[in-house]
């Protein structure tokens, strides 16, 4: 992959105020995407702590520990944002040559667009907690991470995810037009860790696709956890190819993604185990079949190493001259067709899917259920094909917003 700076035109005649401010810009940008990251850290504990303390403890009342994290994480994401927009507002009023490198907003703001999306994703989860709390007033307690307003927390989330990434990505080319070489380094570290911390989200978000959320056709259980798994991982490592310029991107990426989800394993038990002592909570029914400490996230698989292996095997095929530039699109995108068959049949096989499967009986029940277990990888071909497209266009989009702050300038 190469680098955005080769395919924008150079400038030329900069003072060296405006290269100074550049790289200031550069550097706040580093900055302010790091402390996003470490939010967007805790923002994960707290939702996989809450979600497994719904699972086998139940809501019991609004602010607990788990969901105290997740508020300090938005409120945090919030107020991070805003500071920086401010900043940004400033530095471009007393040096116009930084306003090719942000967007208005409202006439009266000037920054990243990036910064925006944390801001908007920020208001978004906010507004949705306290309707959470009013659907469970009223529907009662339920466990489902798809209610509709857990969905708009997620949402929100996942949007100052997009963002962090936004702000990074243009933090990192800033930095290389300046040659600040060090703080395009790290800005692309905190690039592949953001990208991380996204594939963590997704791949929990989809877990309810393997229990209670499933088509039925006759006989027949289809569940859609395959086409959703399909979807987000490769949508995220094909987006890592293509924003980060290293060897070993997708690799990186999925690594930091088992890093987080061996941080969960490792905070998430003591915390509920404790938490369960402090308050005098007891475990419910059926916390017995699910765990009584942490609840399995088949979404967050170690078999993704063999999604991002592929992908990053056809980007050094492509520097080595094996594959020609115009294929390489198409090599990766059969690499993460076939592995994803792979991964998605492992990963059913592993949570069981086909003992839950279609209830009934007779002679024809292990025919169905092998019936529904092809049909469900076969999905894996459309949410491949969808990840991939997804992933093109926003790494196009990304860099066309780069050229155009370019030729503004």
């Amino acid at each position: 992959m190469t680098s955005l700076e080769q395919s924008l035109p150079q400038t030329h005649a900069i003072s060296g105020g405006a290269v100074k401010g550049l790289k200031d810009l550069a550097r706040l940008r580093l900055v302010t995407g790091s402390i996003l990251l470490l939010v967007s850290l805790v923002g994960v504990l707290g939702a996989d702590w809450d979600i497994q303390w719904h699972a086998v403890v139940g809501r019991d009342q609004t602010f607990t520990p788990p969901h105290d994290l997740i508020l300090l994480g938005i409120g945090l994401s919030g107020i991070v944002a805003l500071v920086s927009i401010l900043i940004e507002t400033t530095w471009s009023g007393r040096h116009p040559d930084l306003r090719a490198y942000g967007a208005d907003f409202l006439g009266l703001l000037h920054s990243s667009l990036g910064l925006y999306l944390v801001g908007f994703g920020a208001v978004c989860s906010a507004v949705a907690f306290p309707l959470d709390t009013y659907w469970h007033a009223l529907y009662g307690i339920d466990v489902s991470l798809w209610a509709p307003f857990h969905t708009m927390i997620y949402t929100g989330s996942v949007l100052s995810t997009f963002g962090v990434i936004s702000l990074l990505f243009e933090a990192a080319h800033l930095a290389e037009r300046q040659h600040a070489r060090r703080t395009a380094l790290f800005s692309y570290i905190g690039l592949v860790a953001t990208l991380g911390i996204l594939l963590s989200k997704f791949s929990t978000f989809l877990t309810p696709a393997l229990s209670g959320h499933t088509l039925r056709l006759g006989a027949i259980t289809l569940t859609f956890f395959p086409f959703l798994l399909a979807l987000v991982a490769v949508f995220v490592c094909v987006l890592a190819v293509r924003l980060v310029p290293w060897m070993g991107a997708a690799t990186l990426v999925v690594a930091g993604f088992l890093l987080i989800l061996l941080l969960v394993s490792t905070f998430v038990p003591p915390m509920m185990t404790l938490l369960v002592q402090v308050e005098h909570e007891t475990y419910l029914a059926r916390a017995s079949r699910i765990g009584s400490t942490i609840v399995p996230l088949s979404g967050q698989t170690p078999a993704l190493l063999l999604l991002a292996l592929c992908l990053d095997g056809v980007v050094w095929l492509g520097r080595r001259g094996t594959v020609a530039p115009s294929r390489q699109t198409t090599w990766m995108l059969v690499a993460a067709l076939a592995s994803m068959v792979l991964v998605a049949g492992f990963t059913l096989v592993l949570a069981g899917v086909r003992a839950q499967a279609a209830p009934g009986g007779g002679g024809g029940r292990a025919g169905h259920l092998l019936l529904g277990f092809v049909l469900a990888l076969l999905l894996t071909i459309p949410g491949s094909l969808l990840g991939h497209w997804l992933a093109q266009t926003m790494s196009r989009t990304l860099t066309m917003n780069q050229m155009l702050h370019t030729k503004r300038r």
